[in-house]
């Protein structure tokens, strides 16, 4: 049984860390697959919670779960919109915001895996003769989380979630938890508006690589601005102006969907900006031709 299913789980995990690795997204990607102790815990305690699990109902979506942990919160919306291309959807849970209630806020999605691996899914349910494999879904769960709530979910999910009541009649305590994590999510916020503020400072002092670098958070080969690219920023100021005011997801996502694959440094991501966005022609006139050839 589990030879077939890490099987699945490294296919996805591969295609998910190519997809993100492709714009340089700076991420951790954990994945896991469940034992069968695990799912007979699962289905045990869906049974002591009155929504027991059905081979013709409800089945257990979470066999492989991928948690992407993100270093910044915005680019958990960003990776949704990317993976959501490339995988078949089926449902997710994504909490709202409450403003008078210190919650996690959960952003977890359900894929179904592909032909091939539903395929090899099914050959390891009739081959194991496990059934409780028969209440098990062809899918996998992704999580999407930031680099500082990550642990507070780790801690939740083991000493809160799996043993509710310890917590029983400590609902201020559940509150302290959970304000806890408040606190985790106003510093991610203010993780970013220190980035943002960063890059404009770095804007005013004309120091082009340093703005490149914290306008888009990426993961960058340590490959030095060129500087043909730093004389042109030099006597128009507007390009750079340009720069600051796009919007960075939507420039990652447009990458994202393209078919370039290119090395993450500063030169090529200033040429693609160009490409895509600011069209100078003294930049173009540095462009290398397999992205000048790209057909946008």
């Amino acid at each position: 049984m589990i030879a077939g299913l890490q099987m699945i789980e490294k296919d996805i995990s591969e295609k998910i860390s190519d997809e993100l690795d492709k714009i340089g997204l700076l991420h951790r990607l954990f994945s896991r697959t469940k034992d069968d102790k695990s799912i007979k815990e699962k289905i045990i305690r869906k049974i002591q919670d009155g929504n027991p699990y059905e081979i013709d109902g409800k089945k257990i979506q979470d066999l492989i779960r991928i948690r992407i942990v993100t270093y910044f919160q915005d680019d958990i919306s960003l990776v949704k919109k990317i993976l959501t291309d490339k995988f078949i959807f089926q449902n997710e849970e994504i909490d709202e915001f409450d403003l008078t209630v210190f919650k996690p806020k959960r952003t977890n999605i359900v894929y179904s895996f592909n032909s091939e691996q539903t395929k090899i899914f099914s050959d390891t349910q009739t081959s194991s003769q496990n059934e409780n494999l028969l209440l098990v879904d062809n899918t996998f769960e992704l999580q999407l989380r930031t680099m500082l709530s990550e642990g507070w979910h780790e801690i939740d999910h083991s000493l809160r979630y799996k043993c509710k009541s310890d917590w029983e009649s400590h609902k201020e305590k559940e509150r302290l938890l959970n304000g806890i994590y408040a606190n985790l999510e106003t510093n991610d916020i203010a993780l970013k508006s220190l980035f943002n503020e960063l890059a404009y400072q770095h804007f005013k002092n004309q120091n082009w690589e340093a703005l490149i670098r914290t306008k888009f958070r990426l993961k960058f080969q340590l490959i030095p601005i060129k500087p043909e690219l730093i004389r042109v920023f030099n006597t128009d100021n507007n390009l750079a102006k340009k720069i600051i005011k796009l919007d960075r997801g939507d420039l990652l996502l447009k990458i994202a969907k393209s078919d370039l694959s290119l090395p993450v440094n500063i030169n090529n991501l200033v040429y693609i900006i160009n490409h895509f966005e600011l069209k100078d022609e003294k930049i173009y006139a540095l462009t290398p031709e397999l992205i000048k050839s790209y057909s946008i």
